[in-house]
């Protein structure tokens, strides 16, 4: 894994790109960090996983994505 593609793929970004996603909807778990940080551990560490297993920086990327932002509605 590159500099770049850790860097991307940490639980700061995670939290950083739900939180984004969140204060789009006005959603109230905006303000629950638990929730924040628990979806970010779990999307860093499906990356991770699936990158170990020889998948595909952007398959990996698009699997953690959906860990990340599963069950927001983001119509």
């Amino acid at each position: 894994m590159d500099k770049q593609e850790f860097q991307q793929n940490t639980p700061n970004y995670y939290s950083s790109y739900l939180r984004g996603v969140l204060r789009q909807q006005r959603n109230e778990k905006l303000f629950d960090q638990q929730f924040i940080n628990e979806r970010a551990e779990k999307a860093s560490e499906e990356f991770e996983n699936q990158r170990r297993s020889g998948v595909s920086v952007i398959s990996a990327q698009e699997l953690a994505m959906k860990i990340l932002l599963d069950g927001l509605d983001l119509a």
